[in-house]
């Protein structure tokens, strides 16, 4: 009985000794797994924060990251912007538009002698002219200048402030020779040469008194090495009697120019046309009449010539009729055929500054009752003072026919003059 016990025990030991691994194992397992979860739960929950710490951070970089980008091509637009707002459009401006400018200050002291054997001395200081010019180049064809002019005449004339030019030009000389201008303009009537200073100061050259026309018309014009023509057509102030208002004042200009650096000369000629030659602003003036009984067409030849540094003007107009005598006389009363020119011959002295010497022959014929001088002699010197400004300093004498209309008989002229142009 006893060993049965025994015997039992022992079976009952072996077994709890073989079955104690196994337990055990199942015991480390267990608790692998329960710390695998609890692992798992953690690494999860460490993810979880992780994820809610991590990814605000990191959309919040990319946030930063697309702003800087953002506000790197903003920067871009507005550098790009300005650039054309501020340079380029100012460049682009700049290119488009030019202007320039004259402004003359000038002395005079006149001695007259009058037909009675009376005298008399005047004296002036003027600002003579202040010009300023703006040229627009709207594209590759089409232009716009114009001019604004304030002069003021010697002895006390009447001062003036106008628009004196205001053109709109049609056409690319550099592309094609033709062009087309329409508005207020000098109309091409001679060339009124001159290296004096001119009207107003001391009323020269006589012909810029007689031939200056400035008219609202249309010129149509050509442009081809050197050669240059055109023609133009104006409704002026003066019409022929019971004529309608209409355009009808026409006239044409044509010139050459041969301008040759290779060459130790230059030169240029030229000849004009006018239908109505009282429409010239000196003529409408002096004849003092609303309306002629017929248009008297004018003339004019030109031509420079300079040879190293010599240099020759000549210049010569006319009217081609008659004015009846009620509108422009000679001394008998017959009406007036009058006639106009003008030759200056000078040197450039160059001694650092240049200096300009001009010498002057200058008359009219049957033009007593304009007021124009018989005949003009004069000298005159052009001091460069520095670029842009030129000192003036001259002598005129002038000899007056006999049926003046101011009844004077010779007049003597000294004159000085700054002019700065920009």
């Amino acid at each position: 009985m006893k060993n049965k016990v025994l015997q039992g025990l022992c079976l009952l030991a072996c077994t709890f000794i073989f079955a104690l691994p196994v337990w055990a194992e199942e015991i480390s397992n267990q608790d692998l797994q329960y710390e695998l979860r609890k692992t798992q739960e953690k690494v999860k929950t460490l993810e979880k924060i992780l994820q809610e710490r991590i990814e605000p951070a990191k959309f919040e970089g990319e946030v930063k990251e697309r702003e800087q980008d953002l506000h790197d091509r903003v920067s871009k637009i507005e550098k790009t912007m300005e650039s054309s707002e501020e340079g380029g459009l100012l460049d682009s401006l700049a290119e488009r538009i030019t202007i320039g400018g004259l402004i003359e200050v000038g002395a005079v002291y006149a001695s007259i002698e009058n037909d009675d054997g009376s005298d008399e001395d005047d004296t002036d200081i003027c600002l003579t002219t202040v010009e300023l010019d703006l040229g627009i180049k709207v594209n590759e064809w089409v232009n716009a200048d114009f001019v604004l002019l304030y002069e003021d005449p010697s002895f006390g004339e009447e001062t003036s402030f106008d628009v004196d030019e205001g053109t709109i030009t049609i056409g690319s000389t550099d592309q094609c020779p033709a062009y087309i201008a329409a508005g207020k303009m000098y109309v091409p009537f001679g060339a009124q040469l001159t290296h004096f200073p001119d009207d107003p100061l001391i009323d020269q050259p006589l012909t810029l008194a007689f031939g200056e026309t400035s008219e609202k018309a249309l010129r149509i014009g050509f442009e081809r090495d050197g050669l240059a023509c055109s023609a133009y057509a104006f409704n002026g102030d003066l019409d022929e009697a019971g004529s309608d208002d209409a355009i009808e004042s026409y006239g044409f200009d044509v010139n050459y120019t041969l301008d040759d650096e290779a060459l130790p000369y230059g030169m240029s000629v030229g000849a004009s046309y006018i239908s109505n030659v009282a429409e010239s602003d000196g003529l409408t003036d002096g004849l003092g009449v609303d309306e002629i009984d017929d248009y008297v067409g004018g003339a004019a030849a030109y031509g420079h010539l300079d040879i190293y540094d010599f240099f020759l003007d000549a210049e010569f107009m006319t009217a081609l009729n008659h004015f009846e005598r009620g509108e422009l006389a000679v001394g008998n009363g017959d009406g007036a055929k009058p006639s106009v020119w003008n030759i200056e011959a000078g040197y450039n002295w160059n001694w650092g500054k240049n200096l300009e010497i001009v010498l002057k022959y200058a008359g009219s014929d049957e033009a007593e009752g304009l007021g124009y001088p018989e005949d003009r002699y004069g000298i005159n010197f052009n001091q460069e003072i520095f670029k842009g400004v030129i000192g003036s300093v001259g002598y005129i004498h002038d000899e007056f026919d006999r049926n003046d209309i101011d009844n004077r008989d010779d007049r003597d002229l000294l004159f000085s003059q700054i002019a700065v142009e920009f």
